[in-house]
Parts: structure tokens; sequence; C-alpha cells
């Protein structure tokens, strides 16, 4: 057997023998089991391919449904919506997502229409659903959140009332409370 063969031998074996000890590392001691119930949780692999963190990007629409979602979250766990004056404040938890960058979430609250204005919302919250249970409502076609021409954080009110003029880019729309978008 020539000297090459014999080093591509011994280098296999070493191999082999580091390969077959990690292994046994791996299956008989603590740091092995530590290793491998952190493997299997995902937390190495949530390490070693961390996720990237999008920004937020959406328009009136998609804004609105997001905040539908928050305020379903919270009228599931709370079993009514929350009071209309703090609604922005009681579902600000609940618009947040593992993909999202840092206060990306605070995004779902301002129209596009007045992003870049400091202090400027544009989203109210109708009175009528105010800290009630969705069956009590009389129709489930009523503007839960509407697009509104009160900007301030947690506006709320009539849609009639608070309907902006002139209408925002695509239309002033609302999201009812079965989640439709509806045109006011």
């Amino acid at each position: 057997m020539g000297l090459g063969k014999r080093l591509v031998r011994r280098v296999g074996c070493g191999c082999l023998g580091i390969l077959s000890l990690v292994v046994l590392i791996l299956l008989v001691t603590p740091l092995g089991h530590t290793v491998l119930t952190l493997y299997r949780r995902g937390y190495l692999d949530a390490y070693v391919n961390p996720d990237e963190e999008r920004k937020y990007q959406a328009g009136e629409v998609e804004n609105l449904k997001a905040l539908y979602t928050a305020m379903n979250l919270y009228h599931e766990s709370e079993g009514q919506y929350p009071y209309a004056n703090g609604w922005m404040d009681a579902i600000k938890s609940r618009t947040s997502t593992s993909d999202l960058a840092k206060g990306e979430a605070e995004k779902k609250f301002i129209s596009p229409a007045l992003a870049g204005k400091p202090g400027q919302f544009g989203y109210a919250m109708n009175d009528k659903a105010s800290g009630k249970y969705k069956g009590d409502l009389k129709t489930l076609k009523e503007p839960l959140l509407f697009v509104s021409s009160d900007t301030s954080r947690n506006a709320h009110g009539d849609p009639k009332k608070l309907t902006p003029n002139p209408p925002r880019p695509g239309g002033n729309v609302g999201i009812a409370v079965d989640g439709t978008i509806v045109k006011l």
C-alpha cells in the first residue's frame, strides 16, 4: 500500500473516531443532553439562523385589518371590546408579531396619509362598540374602526360625523364588526 493511501486511511479513521466521540458525548453526557434539547426545541437553529425582522408597510385597508385582528383578540380575552376612550392603548400589545422589527407595530395605528406627522393617527373606534360584546350590537355591519378626521390617539365617535372631508386617498373606509371593509 502506498504512502498516499495509508495517509487517506488514517485521516478517514481519525475523522470517524472524532465523529464517534462527538456522538457519544451528545448521547451520554449532561452537556450533550442539553445541546440536543436546545436543538430539538429550535433554540440553536434560531441562534444560528436568526429570522430577519421586517419593516411594516401597509395601506388603509391592511392597517384596518391588522387593528381589527387586535380588537378581536382583545374581545376574545376580555369578553368585550375595549372602551373607546382608550382603545389604541388597550390593543397595543396585540398588534406586535415576532417578525416585525421593534417599533414597527405602532405603524398599524397610523394612516398612510398621515405618515410622518407626529402625534397624528387617523383611525377611530365607533362609540357604539365601546365596552360591548359583539352580540350586543344591533348589526354586525356597523363600522367598528374607520378612517377619521379626528387624528388624535384613541379617537372615537360616530363614523358619520368623523368622516374626513376631503376623503383620504383610496376613499374613506372602515371595517365592520363582522370584518368586512365598508365605504363611509
